[in-house]
C-alpha cells in the first residue's frame, strides 16, 4: 500500500533522483593549495584482515589505525553543507611517511594483543590535469592474538601479597583473554589503588613490573621416541597458531623500601577559611581542638560539627586513598567552599605517620542568578496560531544559614506567551500568563530516621557509603492564567532527599510530596470543550496529590560513548502512605494514582559530530473510584521544541484522535495523556566556526517517533476507545516526523530553530498514516493561500489560506534554547 502511494503520487522517482546527487556531491572530493606536478597525498584507506573478527571489532581496529598515521600521511578534510569535501594544502607524498605509518600501525596492534601482525601499504598515483593524486591502501593482517595463559603475582612482601591473592577475581587480566595494553594499565592501576587504600601511601604504578613468558615447552621436550617427537612438533605448531603468554607481576627492583610501608594517620589540621596568600597557622588565626582535630579560624564562618560531619578519616586511622577521595567530594558537595585541598605530610621524626593539611577556600555567602527563555512555535493546534513566549527566571541563594553549609534558595518565574499571528479563535494578543515562586531549603546531610550501625553490612539507608547528602524542603505556589478558559493557582510542598551512591548514580527520594492545584473561572468556551469532550473533565478539574516518590539517574561510559539512565517512580493517596485518603476533604479532592517513567539517552561523539538516541516510556495508573485518569498536571504531552517536533507542543494523541479542521474556532485542544511512548534520533554536526571559539553554527538531522494515550476507557457509553492505550494499535497509532534544525553554540548556551515534517500521522487511516509531505513547494512552506472569489459578496475574492493549512497539517518550526536531551 506505502510502495503504491508513493510510486502513484510520483515521488519516489525524485527521491531516487534526490539521492542519486547526494551520493555524487557526497564522493566529490577538491584539493586546493596543492603544489602542481607534484605528487601530493589524496587518500589514505585502511583494510583490517582477520580470522573471527565482528564487523564491530574491524571498526574499532580500524579506527584505532587510523590514529597511527603519521602527521605527514594525514589527509584532512573539511565539509562544507555535508556534500563539498576540501583537502587544502594537501602534503607532497614521501613513502618514508608512509612506512613509518605501518610501522606505527604494527606497533599499535601489539597493544590490542596481536603480537603477529603484518602491515603493508600499496600505493597508487592518478594523473588528473596538473594534479598527481596519490592513493595509499593499508593492509593489515592481525595474525591470531596472543591469549593469556596464566597470571601470577611474586610480590616478596608478605602483605602485598596476600592482598593482590585475596582479589584475584577482580584482576583485569583473565585466562584465555588478549593481553593488551589497556587491561595491563587497568590492573596495575587496579594494585596501586588496592595497596593505597590499605596505607601503602607512597606506592605507585612505577613500583610494579609485568614479566611474560611466551616459551613453547613442547620444542624444548627432547624425546627418543619418533611418534612422540611429531606429536610434539604438532603441538609446537597448534601452540603458533593460537599463542599463548604467562603473566606474572612484580615488585620493581628499584622501588625504595619506604613505599613499602604502611601509614597512619596522625594530626588532622582543618583551615575552613583558608586563602593561599596566607601562610599557614598564622598568629590571626584561633584554634579547636575537637576529637582530636585542630581547627584553625580566621573568622568563625562555620560550626565544628559541620566540618566534622564531612570528614572520611580521624586521627589512628590505616591511611586510605578512598577516604581521602572521599573527604574532598563531601566538602565539595556542600557548595559553600571554591576551592579544596588537602595535603599529606610525613611527620617529622615518625616513622610511617602523616599529618593531613584540610584547606578549605570559601565561597561567598550569597549568589544571584538570573536569565530570560525563549520559545517560538508556529501553527499551535489549540489557538491556529503562532505562539511565541517568554520568561524570565531569576534566584537568590543563600549558601550559608546557621554556618553549617544550609542552602535557602527564592526563585522567581514570570512569564508570558503571545498569539503572533491572526486567527478565527481569538482576538487577544497575549494567550497566558504566570507568575510564580519557590523556596528550596537544603541541609547538607541525611537527616532520616533510618539508622545502620557501625559495623554492620551497608544496605540502601546506610549513610556512610553516600556522597552529596542532601536533605530538602521544598515549597511552591503559581498562578496561570490562561486566556477565555481558566485560571489556575497551584501550590506544592516536598520533603525529601538526594544523594550520590558509590556507582556515582544520583538518588532523590520524596518522603512527602504535596500538591493541589485550583481550576477556576471556567470560561463559557472551555466548558463546553468539556461538555463535547467528556474524557477531558476526568482530567482538568481541581485537584490534591499526597504521595511519595523516587527518582534514579546513573551515566555511565566514556566522554565519547555516554549513556544515561533515568528512572523515576511516584504514587499519590495509596492509603498505605495516607490512610486519611477517603475521609472528609480528601475524598473529594485527593487522586489516587501510580506513575512511573523510563528514560534512556546515549551519545556517541566524534570530533565534530554526534549520534545522540533517546527513548522513553511512561505510565500513569489512575486506581481510585473516581479517577478514571491521571490529574492534568501529572499527565504526559508530547510536541513542541524537546518532543515530537513535527507537532506544536501538546499538539499530538491521544492515540488515533483527529486534528480539530484548521479554522474551526477551537480555542482549547490541550492533549495530554497517561501512557507515553517516544523515541528520538538526532545527528548533530559542525557547519561552521561563525567566530572562532565564540561562536558555531551547527546542523542537526533528527528523526521523532511516538505518541501519547489515555490508560483507561473514557468514552461514554463504553465501546472501543480509540484514544485508550491498546499494543495490538501501537504500531498504527505511531506518529512518525523528521527535520533539520540549525544551532548557534555560543559555548555557555545554544539556540535551537527546528523544522519538523510530518511523515506518520496517527490520526490518518490511509496507508497507515504514512505519508511523504511536498516539502519541497515554496508555496506550501511561506506562503499564506490564493485569492478566490466570495460566494457570499460577488465580485469580491477572499484569501483561502491553503497554504496555511497545508502547514497545520504538516509542519511545525519551533525555536528552542540547549539540546532537546
Amino acid at each position: 500500500m506505502l510502495v503504491n502511494f508513493f510510486n502513484k503520487s510520483g515521488f519516489i522517482n525524485s527521491l531516487k533522483s534526490i539521492a542519486l546527487l547526494a551520493v555524487l556531491f557526497s564522493s566529490c572530493t577538491i584539493p586546493k593549495k596543492y603544489q602542481k606536478d607534484k605528487p601530493f597525498l589524496f587518500s589514505n584507506d585502511i583494510k583490517v584482515i582477520g580470522q573471527n573478527l565482528s564487523k564491530d571489532e574491524k571498526i574499532a581496529i580500524k579506527t584505532r589505525l587510523e590514529a597511527q598515521l603519521d602527521d605527514s600521511a594525514r589527509v584532512i578534510k573539511t565539509d562544507k553543507f555535508l556534500v563539498f569535501h576540501y583537502i587544502n594544502q594537501p602534503p607532497v607524498f614521501d613513502t618514508a611517511y608512509a612506512g613509518a605509518s605501518a610501522r606505527n600501525m604494527k606497533a599499535s596492534m601489539v597493544h590490542i594483543g596481536y603480537y603477529n601482525s603484518i602491515a603493508t601499504y600499496k600505493v597508487d598515483t592518478i594523473t588528473k590535469k596538473n594534479q598527481k593524486r596519490v592513493s595509499v591502501a593499508y593492509s593489515v593482517e592481525t595474525g591470531p592474538p596472543t591469549l593469556i595463559d596464566t597470571i601470577g603475582y611474586q610480590l616478596k612482601k608478605e602483605d602485598l601479597q596476600q592482598l593482590a591473592l585475596k582479589t584475584i577475581n577482580k584482576s583485569f587480566l583473565k585466562k584465555g583473554r588478549p593481553v593488551t595494553k589497556v587491561d595491563i594499565n587497568a590492573e596495575n592501576a587496579r594494585l596501586v589503588d588496592l595497596y593505597r587504600n590499605n596505607g601503602y601511601f607512597k606506592f605507585s604504578s612505577d613500583d610494579l613490573q609485568l614479566l611474560g613468558d611466551t616459551t613453547i615447552a613442547s620444542l624444548t621436550t627432547i624425546s627418543d621416541d619418533p611418534f612422540e617427537s611429531l606429536r610434539l612438533l604438532a603441538e609446537a605448531q597448534q601452540q603458533r597458531n593460537k599463542p599463548t603468554i604467562k603473566l606474572q607481576m612484580v615488585l620493581n627492583p628499584a622501588t625504595d623500601t619506604n613505599k613499602l610501608k604502611q601509614y597512619y594517620i596522625d594530626n588532622i589540621y582543618i583551615y575552613p577559611d583558608f586563602y593561599s596568600t596566607s601562610s599557614v597557622r598564622q598568629p590571626k588565626f584561633t584554634s579547636d581542638t575537637v576529637k582530636g582535630y585542630t581547627i584553625f579560624h580566621r573568622r568563625k564562618l562555620f560550626k565544628n560539627s559541620f566540618l566534622l560531619s564531612n570528614m572520611a578519616f580521624e586521627k589512628g586511622d590505616l591511611y586510605k586513598q578512598d577516604d581521602y577521595i572521599r573527604t574532598i567530594n563531601n566538602f565539595s558537595k556542600t557548595g559553600v567552599w571554591q576551592s579544596i585541598n588537602i595535603q599529606a605530610i610525613e611527620a617529622k621524626d615518625s616513622t610511617g605517620k602523616l599529618d593531613m593539611n584540610i584547606q578549605l577556600l570559601p565561597s561567598k555567602k550569597y549568589g544571584f542568578e538570573a536569565n530570560i527563555e525563549t520559545s517560538y512555535s508556529t501553527n499551535n493546534n489549540y489557538s491556529l496560531g503562532n505562539l511565541l513566549g517568554f520568561s524570565v527566571n531569576s534566584s537568590l541563594q543563600d549558601r550559608n544559614i546557621g554556618k553549617v553549609g544550609v542552602k535557602m534558595t527564592h526563585a522567581l518565574h514570570a512569564g508570558v506567551e503571545f498569539n503572533v499571528s491572526k486567527n478565527k479563535s481569538t482576538n487577544g494578543l497575549i494567550n497566558s500568563n504566570e507568575v510564580g515562586y519557590t523556596n528550596t531549603i537544603s541541609i547538607p546531610k541525611l537527616g532520616w530516621p533510618f539508622r545502620t550501625e557501625k559495623g554492620e553490612r551497608s544496605d540502601f539507608w546506610d549513610t556512610r557509603n553516600k556522597t552529596a547528602q542532601q536533605t530538602f524542603i521544598n515549597t511552591s505556589l503559581s498562578y496561570t492564567n490562561r486566556i477565555d478558559l481558566f485560571n489556575l493557582q497551584s501550590l506544592g510542598l516536598a520533603v525529601g532527599y538526594s544523594w550520590n551512591n558509590k556507582k556515582n548514580g544520583n538518588w532523590v527520594l520524596k518522603l512527602l510530596n504535596v500538591e493541589f492545584s485550583r481550576l477556576y473561572n471556567e470560561s463559557k468556551s472551555f466548558s463546553d470543550t468539556l461538555a463535547k469532550y467528556p474524557y477531558l473533565k476526568y482530567s482538568f478539574k481541581t485537584a490534591l496529590v499526597i504521595g511519595t516518590s523516587v527518582s534514579y539517574t546513573y551515566n555511565y561510559g566514556t566522554a565519547k560513548n555516554l549513556s544515561t539512565i533515568k528512572i523515576n517512580v511516584e504514587e499519590s493517596g495509596h492509603p498505605l502512605f495516607f490512610p486519611l485518603a477517603q475521609s472528609g476533604i480528601f475524598e473529594k479532592y485527593l487522586r489516587q494514582f501510580a506513575k512511573g517513567d523510563f528514560e534512556f539517552t546515549k551519545t556517541i561523539s566524534k570530533n565534530k559530530s554526534a549520534n545522540v538516541f533517546r527513548f522513553f516510556v511512561g505510565v500513569g495508573w489512575p486506581y481510585g473510584k473516581q479517577d478514571s485518569s491521571l490529574p492534568f498536571f501529572k499527565q504526559y504531552f508530547a510536541g513542541g521544541s524537546n518532543s515530537m517536533r513535527g507537532w506544536p507542543i501538546r499538539g499530538i494523541g491521544q492515540g488515533a484522535r483527529p486534528l480539530a479542521p484548521y479554522g474551526s474556532g477551537n480555542n482549547f485542544n490541550d492533549r495530554t495523556g497517561d501512557v507515553r511512548i517516544e523515541g528520538n534520533y538526532e545527528n548533530r554536526h559542525n557547519l561552521w566556526q561563525i567566530i572562532p571559539n565564540s561562536v558555531t553554527l551547527k546542523g542537526a538531522f533528527f528523526i521523532d517517533a511516538g505518541n501519547i494515550w489515555n490508560f483507561k476507557n473514557t468514552k461514554t457509553g463504553g465501546g472501543p476507545d480509540s484514544l485508550q492505550f491498546d499494543f495490538s494499535n501501537l504500531y498504527k497509532q505511531l506518529g512518525v516526523s523528521a527535520g533539520y534544525g540549525f544551532r548557534l553554540d555560543f559555548n555557555y548556551f545554544l539556540i535551537r530553530f527546528d523544522l519538523g515534517f510530518r511523515f506518520k500521522k496517527p490520526d490518518v487511516a490511509k496507508n497507515a498514516g504514512w505519508q511523504l509531505p511536498n516539502i519541497f513547494s515554496f508555496n506550501n512552506l511561506f506562503k499564506r493561500g490564493v485569492n478566490v472569489p466570495d460566494p457570499l459578496n460577488p465580485g469580491k475574492t477572499y484569501n483561502d489560506e491553503r497554504y496555511k493549512k497545508w502547514r497545520y497539517e504538516n509542519f511545525n518550526f519551533t525555536i528552542g534554547i540547549s539540546y532537546p536531551f
